[in-house]
């Protein structure tokens, strides 16, 4: 049996890391940014609009989601294919504050606008705009 030196500092390769993974990073990011009880402004909606005007139609999508959902007792939000987006530009929503997670699970991530008032508000005064 072949006996090894001990060495100080040395981290076992079955301990926890010393510095979390990338992935836990931005899903600790996302959680506290989707968990954030400030909810957006009306200027903030409208300048996220402005330079973002493809979300316009998934902001819309999201708020008649939420509207139908109200009449079910079940309902937990709107998923990433109902308001026609990629995941990862849903995610953009969140971390600005607009919408956040309300359920996640192993296949699936529900999402809600965190006041949908306000971008019925915001969408409503952009039409009536142009």
């Amino acid at each position: 049996m072949r006996v090894l030196p001990k060495k100080a500092n040395l981290v076992s390769r079955t301990s926890p890391s010393q510095h979390p993974s990338r992935a836990t990073i931005l899903s600790q990011a996302t959680i506290e940014a989707s968990s954030d009880s400030i909810g957006p402004h009306e200027n903030h909606v409208e300048q996220f609009l402005a330079n973002h005007p493809d979300y316009r139609k998934a902001l819309w999508l999201a708020a008649r989601s939420e509207e139908e959902g109200l009449a079910n007792p079940s309902y937990q939000g709107w998923q990433w294919s109902d308001i026609e987006m990629h995941p990862t530009r849903v995610l953009k929503l969140v971390i600005e504050g607009i919408a956040k997670i309300s359920l996640r699970t192993r296949r699936a991530t529900y999402y809600l606008l965190k006041e949908p008032e306000l971008i019925k508000t915001v969408l409503k005064s952009s039409v009536l705009k142009k």
